[in-house]
C-alpha cells in the first residue's frame, strides 16, 4: 500500500505542477470567458434599428408605428428627401418608402454602416399594415378581422412511457434535460482526451526511457498501475473542484450585473426537470465513463515500445470517444434501433444514455441499467487489463501495437496452461 502511494503521490504532483495540466484546466475556461465575454458585448453594444416611413396613407403609418419595438422603430417622415437627409446624418439606418397606387408596394434603403435591419419583422409589420388598410376599404369591423384571420390553437403535449404509464413532459422540460445530459457528454469526451491521453504517456514514456525495470524492482506491476490510476483520477476531481467554484462565484457575478447575459437564455430552460435523479445518474455515469476510458488508456499505453508509438496508443481512444459524442449529437435530434442499441454498449452509452435520459426517450429504470453494465463491464475489463500489463509492462516489441497485443495474449495463454508435474 505505501508502494502505491509513493507512485499516486509522484503522479499527482508531477501533473499538477506540469504546463500541460495547467493548459487542460485553463483552456475550457479561457474559452468559456472569450465566448461569454462576446456576447456580452453583442448583448450591451446592441442598438435600436431606426427606419424612417414614407407614405401617403396615414393607416399604414400608424400601424408600422405601433409595431415597433426595442429592437427596431418606426418614424414617419414627410417626404424621402427628409428620410434621406437623416439617414445622411445617421439618425436613420433605413427608408422605407410605401405606395399604395396602384397596388401596395414598398422599397427599402439600408445603410451599410447602420444598424441591421430585421427584414423578417419589417415584412410581418407591412403585412399587418397592409391587411388593416384593406379591412377598412372592406368596411370590416375590429371584430370581423379578428375572425377573419384568427388561427386555432394547437397544444402540443409530450409524454414518455414510465412502467406502462403515459408520464407528461413539458417542451422546456425536454430540453433542458438533454441538455444536461448532451453537456455531461462533452465534459466526459473533454477529460477522456486530456487524462486518457495522460494516461498513456505517463506509461510509454517509462517504458520507452527503459526506467521500468528498475521501477520494477521495488514495486509489483499491480501497484504500480492503481498508484497511476489513482493520481490520475486525482487530478480530475481537482480540475472538477476548481469548475465548481469558478461556476459558483461566475454566477454570482452575472447576478450582479446590471443586464444579465444568460437572463434571455434561462427564460428557455425549465430547471425543474433537472432532478436530483438526473444528476446522480449523470455524475455516475461521468465517473464510470471517464474511468473506464482511462483503464483503456493504461492498456494501450502498456502496448508501445517507445515514445514515438505514444500516438498509437491514444489513436484508439480518441476514435471510441468521437463515435460517442457524435452518437449523442444524433440521439439528441431522435432515435433510431441502432442508437438504441449502442447507447447500451460500454464507451459509447456513457456519452449517449444521459442524452436519452434527459430528452425522455428511455425511463430511469433503463438508464440505470445501463449504468449497471457499464459497471460490471468497468469490473472485468480492470481485472484484465491488470493481467496484460503484468505482461505488457516489460514487453517490449519493434513490430507495433498489434503485434505486441497478439504476443501479450500468448503470453497470458501460456501462463494459465497447467504445468506437467515432474515424476
Amino acid at each position: 500500500m505505501k508502494k502505491m502511494d509513493v507512485i499516486f503521490r509522484q503522479v499527482f504532483f508531477k501533473n499538477l505542477k506540469s504546463k500541460t495540466w495547467l493548459w487542460i484546466v485553463l483552456g475550457p475556461l479561457v474559452l468559456a470567458a472569450v465566448f461569454g465575454g462576446v456576447f456580452w458585448l453583442m448583448n450591451q453594444t446592441n442598438q435600436t434599428s431606426k427606419i424612417g416611413v414614407v407614405t401617403s396613407s396615414p393607416a399604414l403609418t400608424s400601424t408600422l408605428k405601433a409595431s415597433s419595438d426595442d429592437d427596431q422603430r418606426y418614424i414617419s417622415y414627410s417626404s424621402t428627401a427628409a428620410a434621406k437627409r437623416a439617414m445622411a446624418d445617421e439618425d436613420l439606418d433605413g427608408v422605407l418608402t410605401i405606395s399604395t397606387q396602384p397596388t401596395t408596394h414598398a422599397s427599402l434603403i439600408e445603410r451599410t454602416d447602420g444598424n441591421g435591419i430585421n427584414q423578417t419583422q419589417l415584412q410581418s409589420a407591412l403585412a399587418q399594415a397592409h391587411t388593416k388598410e384593406v379591412a377598412a376599404q372592406l368596411k370590416l369591423s375590429t371584430t370581423q378581422l379578428q375572425s377573419l384571420f384568427a388561427t386555432p390553437q394547437l397544444a402540443t403535449t409530450s409524454v414518455s412511457v414510465d412502467k406502462g404509464k403515459l408520464v407528461s413532459r413539458s417542451a422546456k422540460t425536454q430540453k433542458s434535460g438533454a441538455m444536461v445530459g448532451f453537456i455531461l457528454g462533452m465534459l466526459i469526451y473533454t477529460f477522456v482526451i486530456s487524462y486518457a491521453s495522460m494516461m498513456a504517456q505517463e506509461i510509454g514514456t517509462e517504458k520507452g526511457s527503459r526506467i521500468e525495470e528498475s521501477i520494477l524492482t521495488a514495486i509489483t506491476p499491480q501497484a504500480q498501475f492503481f498508484g497511476k490510476l489513482l493520481g490520475i483520477l486525482a487530478l480530475m476531481a481537482v480540475q472538477m473542484a476548481i469548475y465548481g467554484v469558478v461556476t459558483l462565484a461566475g454566477g454570482l457575478l452575472l447576478q450582479r450585473l446590471p443586464k444579465n447575459p444568460l437572463s434571455s437564455l434561462m427564460t428557455n430552460i425549465d430547471l425543474s426537470g433537472i432532478s436530483l435523479n438526473m444528476l446522480l445518474f449523470s455524475l455516475a455515469f461521468f465517473f464510470v465513463g471517464t474511468l473506464t476510458y482511462t483503464v483503456l488508456a493504461a492498456l494501450t499505453g502498456s502496448l508501445v515500445a517507445n515514445q514515438e508509438q505514444i500516438g498509437q496508443a491514444t489513436t484508439p481512444i480518441v476514435m471510441l470517444g468521437m463515435l460517442g459524442y457524435f452518437g449523442a449529437l444524433i440521439v439528441a435530434g431522435g432515435t433510431s434501433p441502432i442508437l438504441n442499441i449502442a447507447s447500451y454498449i460500454p464507451f459509447l452509452s456513457t456519452m449517449m444514455m444521459p442524452v436519452r435520459l434527459g430528452a425522455g426517450q428511455v425511463t430511469a429504470v433503463a438508464g440505470w441499467s445501463a449504468l449497471g453494465i457499464n459497471l460490471v463491464f468497468l469490473i472485468l475489463f480492470t481485472w484484465l487489463t491488470v493481467k496484460f500489463y503484468q505482461t505488457n509492462v516489460l514487453s517490449y516489441s519493434d513490430g507495433g501495437m498489434l503485434k505486441a497485443f497478439k504476443r501479450s495474449w500468448q503470453l497470458q495463454r501460456a501462463a494459465r496452461k497447467p504445468k506437467p508435474v515432474k515424476s
